[in-house]
């Protein structure tokens, strides 16, 4: 098992780490040293694989790093002492910046305020923000989205993953990878309307700055946290979105090398 890839969960909230583990669908293999670990076979419709998942709630602990793939912070933003408890671990967040997959979840929040500081730390850290317990979304609007929410997100995303020791299904020659395009991004803005004549700032254009600078975006990196901004603009005022949506859009079309003075026209 030592030379598996690994998952990491760890949380400030007692209880949650392991919650996830066993949510997600990993099987208990044993206790040691204040980790937990358990075992994930997972079998999709493109290929098959195992991951160890280790587990851990105790950030005084040596925690190696090898081969983790994937890191998991559950954490509580709305507690008590929340920042204290979250910077606990921030050594080792750090130390796991590169891993290939970095989510962030925690109970739905409810604080305009902290969902706002939640969501610049994630970008600011590259992680994806995901709400367990969520209020049920239309199903109308969740089957034309094809949107997944809280433990059936973080499954897809880890299934998203590229697993070093994975075994493919059927597998045809000369598949090439995909890239994402504008057309993606069109496709999630589609339905919001933009303001041309605004000059307001939101949060969103300092969230695009902490990841990009002023100068120089990279498209990759405001791609990978589409899914982020656009739920922090869901949650906006219908004229803040506007707002939103055309800082947005700037923001790719410079990612793309283009003038922001041609999109004035």
């Amino acid at each position: 098992m030592t030379d598996l890839p690994r998952i990491l969960i760890i949380s400030t909230e007692e209880g949650k780490a392991n919650e996830i583990a066993t949510n997600i669908g990993g099987e208990k293999l044993s206790n040691q040293d204040h980790f937990e670990y358990h075992l994930w076979n997972i079998q999709n419709k493109y290929y098959k694989t195992q991951v160890l998942i280790c587990v851990t709630e105790n950030p005084s602990q040596d925690i190696p790093v090898d081969d983790i793939e994937a890191l998991i912070v559950h954490h509580d933003p709305q507690a008590e002492n929340a920042d204290q408890n979250l910077k606990k671990w921030s050594s080792l967040i750090a130390s796991l910046a590169e891993a290939d997959v970095l989510l962030f979840s925690c109970n739905f929040i409810t604080d305009t305020t902290i969902r706002n500081k939640v969501i610049k730390w994630c970008l600011q850290n590259k992680f994806e923000l995901i709400e367990l317990n969520r209020p049920d979304v239309d199903a109308s609007e969740a089957d034309s989205e094809n949107n997944k929410y809280g433990i059936e997100r973080i499954i897809e995303a880890l299934h998203a993953h590229m697993w070093p020791n994975m075994i493919l299904k059927g597998k045809s020659p000369n598949v090439e990878e995909q890239t994402p395009d504008m057309n993606e991004v069109e496709e999630q803005f589609e339905n919001i309307e933009l303001n041309q004549d605004s000059t307001e700032t939101l949060p969103v254009e300092n969230m695009l700055d902490g990841i990009m600078g002023e100068e120089n975006a990279d498209f990759g990196e405001l791609f990978s946290q589409l899914r982020a901004m656009k739920e922090h603009a869901a949650m906006l005022p219908t004229n803040q979105r506007r707002i939103a949506a055309e800082q947005l859009v700037t923001a790719f079309w410079k990612a793309m090398g283009g003038d922001p003075s041609e999109m004035e026209d």
